[in-house]
């Protein structure tokens, strides 16, 4: 596994840092989130429906009267005036997610060790926090992959956690978060804070604008929010739109004291209106949010495509190459033997181990190369020893004539070195 850091990377997210990030959520919000955990009903379009391996839920999580329950349970170990409200946090939703290189380091390791160190991660938090666990599911079916989880909103004491729930615990769940996975991921980095980026040179935009992988893992969680202000926003509606019915119930009935449930029908009726027009503003964000995470997903599965694309390229580039040079050393290997051939069938001839006869067939003797040897090259060979028993034929007698080490000097240097002499060959 291949890890790339340089210092000037320290004004952006650590790609090799996990994340974990914590929301309190009343029965609606528990309930949307968990739907979207167990991929209940209608999904995102950046879900993919069919992927390569399923969802795991490591923990079942609870439902939301369960939850309800323990809570209430965990409420009622100190004093209270008022019964728990409906819009009570019950429960901590949360997700565990990876830089870029950390999610290579969690890949890396078999499913039994995910499991594991992802039940470790969440059962830290929900010691932290002094709560318990009451889901874990991983995501598969995205292209960033995480896990989703939940923990009771009511620590084991009864104190509910979003009156102490701060900006501060969130840094400390960072750390946990770092501290249980790296036993698991001994490269796993710690998570680089916006004082840390902006003091190494990060620039405000860079602080704000995130890259791919970050807006991938936040921007579900940010529409689950804005989900959750909708869903509070209807329930407003409906209330006061219950109310201004009453209140004009009230008017008819009572005369000439309506003045004051006019009044009332008014105020209701502007409240619902209210609530109706910021309700248009956030589903216009969550259409826009969504619209720009399929964009996001479009565009990294196009760059993932042209990148694979490249890869193929230049593997298919190399075994061109490997196979052109392969193919360069049997040429040289072939234009060495037929050269080495034709020299030894130059000599045969000199020597009169190869001769032609006067029908023009040529005939070998021991000393010369062999027929099989001979037969493929033939055809380019042929000329050339032509050449070279014509020429042989007019200096035999001359060199024949020379006392012996003249003849053994000739002979060495045969054929000799220049183009105007010797037999051509």
């Amino acid at each position: 596994m291949t890890l790339t850091h340089f210092k000037q990377d320290e004004r952006k997210a650590n790609p090799r840092a996990a994340m974990v990030r914590v929301e309190i959520r009343d029965a609606q919000g528990y309930a949307n989130q968990r739907r979207h955990d167990l991929r209940i009903g209608a999904q995102p379009a950046y879900v993919n429906p069919d992927p390569p391996e399923p969802n795991r839920v490591l923990i079942q999580p609870l439902t939301t009267q369960e939850l309800k329950r323990l809570a209430r349970e965990r409420r009622a170990q100190r004093e209270t005036v008022r019964a728990m409200k409906s819009n009570a946090g019950i429960a901590v939703a949360g997700i565990i997610g990876f830089g870029i290189e950390a999610q290579k380091m969690f890949e890396a390791l078999d499913l039994v060790t995910q499991e594991k160190a992802l039940r470790a991660a969440v059962a830290r938090v929900a010691a932290d926090l002094k709560t318990t666990v009451t889901g874990l599911v991983f995501h598969l079916d995205e292209t960033a992959r995480h896990a989703h989880f939940s923990l009771c909103g009511y620590d084991v004491t009864g104190q509910p956690l979003s009156t102490w729930m701060g900006r501060g615990v969130l840094r400390e769940l960072q750390t946990a978060i770092h501290e249980e996975l790296r036993a698991f991921m001994p490269h796993l980095e710690r998570g680089r804070s916006r004082k840390a980026r902006a003091e190494a040179g990060a620039a405000p935009h860079e602080l704000v604008n995130r890259s791919v992988d970050e807006l991938h893992i936040d921007l579900p969680f940010e529409i689950a929010a804005k989900r959750k202000e909708l869903a509070a926003l209807e329930e407003k509606i409906r209330t006061n739109e219950a109310r201004a019915e009453k209140a004009r119930i009230k008017a008819e009935a009572e005369g000439d004291r309506a003045a004051k449930a006019l009044k009332n029908v008014e105020t209701y009726q502007r409240r619902a209106t209210e609530a109706r027009e910021r309700v248009k503003g956030l589903e216009a964000q969550v259409w826009g949010l969504e619209d720009r995470l399929e964009r996001l997903q479009a565009a990294k599965a196009a760059a993932e495509e042209g990148r694979d694309r490249a890869q193929e390229e230049a593997r298919v580039a190399e075994e061109r190459a490997v196979t052109a040079e392969s193919r360069l050393r049997e040429m040289d290997q072939i234009i060495g033997d037929a050269a080495a051939l034709a020299a030894e069938a130059a000599a045969a001839v000199i020597m009169g181990e190869l001769r032609q006869g006067d029908n023009g067939r040529w005939t070998t003797g021991k000393m010369a190369p062999s027929v099989e040897r001979l037969t493929p090259l033939w055809t380019h060979l042929r000329p050339a020893l032509e050449r070279v028993a014509r020429w042989w034929e007019g200096v035999r007698g001359r060199v024949e004539a020379l006392p012996d080490p003249e003849q053994r000097t000739f002979f060495d240097e045969v054929p000799p070195e220049g183009t105007d002499e010797g037999p051509g060959f």
